[in-house]
């Protein structure tokens, strides 16, 4: 049967190409055919795994857990009702709001439960899977045919919602053209079905983010101007320890552009390399720059590694921050991804071709690119490896107004992408 589950998708690789690794995977899914996918809800916190370190991927998921990991994705916010529409759902019980949630939402319809029980802890059938997928996404089709051999065994009023599940590509079936509509859900066919739905709202949308590291006066004096001719604001990640030193930025700086949109996160206090710093010694970077922020009247609410930090997430940044950026070369965010490893995609005087490229794509996956950046040269002028100029930045700005994509915060991004 693992082999058939393949074809609930076509392939991990599409899904891991262009983001940045995993920080978590359980003791028991390392040479498993969904750790991709269980590792990217795990790290987008959609799905969490047991005591022990396991995972337990062959187990069949409960309906309770799929919907929760389903209104989580799907970025709903919690409704719980004021009395359980079901008899056999708890008020008490963890499960109560996410399933309260999704009544709300028109996911769950109470009048299709017999005796208003919903069974919670029973396993979820692909054949409701399917429905409550389609209906989240507010999709149904207007058909009695399934496209599966076996789609005479599923109810006419369900059979449109598997077809459109079906279309999406959200949940396939069986080499022998079969749907299975009863067979239960293990929880790592679950990870790759919501790994394809949370992918599947985004596509045909995306998101630009544009910053700038070490707070560099030509920011100010070149990049602003710019910024505000078009409407878009950026993101300015500062080194506490030197802002207003020669060729920075000063406060009075940084607030005119918080006033015109923009938003200031901290690239720790001295700009030191974590992986050469005991534990003191970051928390020592993480809360002064914090304390700094806080005491200018600045944002200060995420955060970027310093250096090319590409190891797993530093724990003690989530204590401080609402995100870690990292300084990967070429890479974008697709959903679900780990707030505390951000891909970031280095502008290193970009070609006309590669920022259509990246923009399309961004697009096509519904994806968020970070650009960023450190100096910015006038006009024309040749940068060096690290900056672009001007003209550079004008075309991308061109491109990004052409294709109609929404220019945010960091902040905001993570508002419109993770929900936070």
């Amino acid at each position: 049967m693992k082999k058939f589950l393949f074809l609930l998708l076509l392939t991990v690789a599409f899904f891991s190409r262009g983001q940045c690794a995993f920080a978590q995977i359980f003791n028991d899914v390392q040479d498993h055919w969904a750790k991709g996918y269980i590792g990217q809800l795990s790290d987008a916190k959609v799905i969490s795994g047991y005591p022990d370190g396991a995972f337990r991927p062959e187990d069949n998921i409960t309906r309770a857990e799929f919907i929760k990991a389903l209104v989580i994705s799907r970025s709903f916010p919690l409704r719980p009702a004021a009395n359980p529409t079901f008899t056999d759902v708890n008020a008490y019980h963890w499960h109560y709001p996410y399933i309260e949630t999704a009544v709300a939402a028109g996911v769950i319809i109470p009048s299709d439960y017999v005796q208003s029980a919903f069974n919670p802890d029973g396993p979820i059938t692909r054949v409701d899977a399917a429905m409550f997928l389609s209906r989240s996404l507010g999709l149904e089709e207007e058909s009695t045919y399934t496209g599966f051999d076996d789609g005479y065994q599923i109810p006419g009023e369900l059979r449109g919602y598997i077809r459109a599940a079906k279309e999406r590509g959200l949940i396939a079936g069986y080499p022998d053209g079969t749907f299975r509509p009863w067979n239960p859900i293990t929880r790592s066919e679950a990870s790759a079905i919501l790994v394809r739905y949370i992918y599947e709202q985004g596509k045909g949308k995306g998101l630009v983010t544009i910053c700038y590291d070490h707070q560099l006066s030509s920011v100010y004096n070149n990049a602003f101007s710019v910024h505000k001719a078009y409407g878009y604001p950026g993101v300015n990640y500062v080194c506490t320890s030197s802002v207003g030193s020669e060729g920075t930025m000063t406060v009075k700086q940084l607030k005119e552009m918080e006033g015109a949109g923009w938003e200031t996160a901290s690239h720790s206090a001295n700009h030191l390399h974590f992986k050469d710093l005991e534990e003191k010694d970051i928390r020592d970077q993480l809360a002064r720059s914090k304390l700094w922020l806080q005491q200018q009247g600045l944002t200060g609410e995420n955060f970027a590694y310093p250096f090319r930090f590409s190891t797993a997430p530093n724990r003690l940044v989530q204590e401080y921050y609402n995100s870690g950026a990292t300084s990967y070369d070429k890479e974008i965010n697709v959903r679900p991804f780990n707030p505390y490893k951000l891909c970031r995609y280095y502008l290193q005087n970009p070609s006309a071709e590669e920022i259509k490229n990246v923009l399309e794509k961004t697009v096509a996956d519904g994806g968020w690119v970070i650009f960023y950046t450190h100096s910015v040269y006038e006009g024309g002028q040749t940068p060096d490896s690290k900056s672009i100029n001007q003209d550079t930045l004008k075309l991308l700005f061109d491109e990004v107004a052409e294709r109609n994509i929404q220019v945010v915060t960091v902040k905001q991004g993570l508002q419109l992408m993770a929900g936070r």
